[in-house]
């Protein structure tokens, strides 16, 4: 005979039970939108670049956290975009965005408002290099390397402008790209018929300007080199750095007028191959310039310019771990850190933490971004991250585009930015 009591707790239990087994189904969707939020920006070859290195006997270390993080899933973890797509918790403002392609296409997504992304085809487009992207006006400007070598030109406002030649241009490579005093600043790398020649083009809002100025200092000759080169703004002056073909490094500054003499980098040796990375800091320094070394290999090497001097350092390493034989991405998280976006010898992406001194750089040993040990398509980009979170890369792996969040000490697992494919990628926020 059944116990009456029994059939009391049962009845009382089972609801509780049904409780229970709906909110364990529901937990890991909302642990992954919680862990993937996120919040708001070539030289000699070496070894198999990448902590951890490998044991003797072929075994490795198990995962651990990087940097203060949770321990990654070794099969990849889910998606940080989440399953509507998202990037991070809606937040008042900031946008991401990004552009990517090859050789044949182009295409671009943004995140508005940590909202799920939205991409699409630009017709017309091409990137036979990383393409170019910045925050300016209401949206954001893009250049690319298009079919047939094309200076092409793309931009955002509610949606993606077709890509359209900006004259009868070409270039070589990436072309290199700044804001200053309200004005869209390149230099580019030019191919025929002033081949390996340095040109920069403007654009005051409204279109770029298809007459170049030869970056030539007064009573000097043209600028020239093996590879793309980079600029930064620093207040209302735009300076150039680029390799040399003799494996110097190089930096000029144009002020509005004229173009400085072109100024070597004391010690740096660099891969001429490979362009440099240059981005603005705050204090003592206003510039912050990366290259990869011309030793073996291909160790990160930095100099810094002194705000008020104007003066460079000398050149210097970074980590003897951190080791790259192509172009790297750098963006400012705050006053005093900076991140590097990079691929290894192996080519797995990294990054590493720059924390700004009075005096100095302190910086971190480079760790892996993935999890695995997978390899990705090209250099990875990093910028300033958006509602909350302190940076945000991409990737190209596959033909399709990944992005990781970084939020303190911890990144999100990879997400799939849907809409976007292509070999070569960049990123930008505002």
């Amino acid at each position: 005979m059944t116990n009456p009591l029994l059939i009391f707790i049962r009845a009382r239990l089972q609801p509780l039970r049904r409780r229970w087994v709906l909110f364990g189904a529901a937990l890991p969707a909302a642990l992954v939108f919680f862990a993937c939020a996120t919040d708001n920006g070539d030289a000699v070859h070496g070894p198999q670049f990448g902590p951890p290195p490998e044991r003797p006997d072929g075994s490795v270390d198990d995962p651990v956290a990087i940097e203060g993080g949770p321990a990654p899933d070794p099969d990849g973890g889910t998606d940080a975009a989440g399953d509507d797509g998202a990037i991070a918790p809606a937040c008042a403002d900031g946008t991401v965005a990004v552009l990517a392609g090859n050789d044949t296409t182009l295409s671009g997504a943004v995140s508005i408002k940590g909202a799920a992304w939205t991409g699409s085809a630009i017709a017309g487009g091409a990137a036979k290099s990383a393409p170019s992207l910045r925050a300016f006006g209401t949206g954001f400007v893009g250049l690319t390397r298009g079919a047939s070598d094309a200076l092409q030109a793309v931009s955002y406002t509610t949606s993606w402008s077709s890509a359209t030649a900006v004259g009868t241009l070409t270039t070589l490579g990436t072309p290199a790209l700044a804001i200053v005093s309200m004005k869209a600043q390149s230099v580019f790398l030019s191919g025929a018929p002033d081949t390996n020649k340095f040109f920069r083009i403007e654009n005051a809002g409204a279109s770029w300007s298809t007459t170049t100025d030869a970056l030539l200092p007064p009573g000097g000759t043209p600028s020239f080199g093996p590879s793309a080169g980079t600029i930064a703004a620093a207040g209302t002056d735009l300076v150039f750095a680029q390799d040399g073909s003799d494996e110097g490094l190089y930096t000029q500054t144009w002020n509005g007028t004229s173009w400085s003499t072109a100024a070597p980098i004391v010690g740096a040796g660099t891969l001429k191959t490979s362009s440099p990375a240059l981005v603005a800091i705050d204090g003592s320094r206003d510039l912050l310039l990366l290259y990869p070394d011309n030793t073996t290999n291909h160790v990160i090497g930095y100099a810094t310019r002194g705000a008020v001097s104007k003066s460079w350092s000398n050149g210097t390493l970074t980590h003897a771990d951190a080791q790259t034989a192509e172009p790297m991405s750098v963006a400012r998280l705050s006053t005093s850190t900076v991140l590097v976006a990079f691929r290894g010898n192996d080519q797995r992406p990294y990054f590493m933490i720059g924390t700004l001194g009075g005096v100095s750089i302190t910086w971190s040993a480079p760790a892996a971004l993935l999890a695995d040990t997978s390899a990705v398509d090209s250099a990875p980009a990093v910028a300033k991250g958006v509602c909350g979170d302190d940076a945000i890369v991409v990737f190209a792996s596959g033909g399709q585009v990944k992005a990781m969040a970084r939020r303190g000490t911890t990144w999100s697992v990879p997400g799939t930015v849907p809409g976007v494919a292509g070999s070569h990628v960049s990123v930008a926020t505002r």
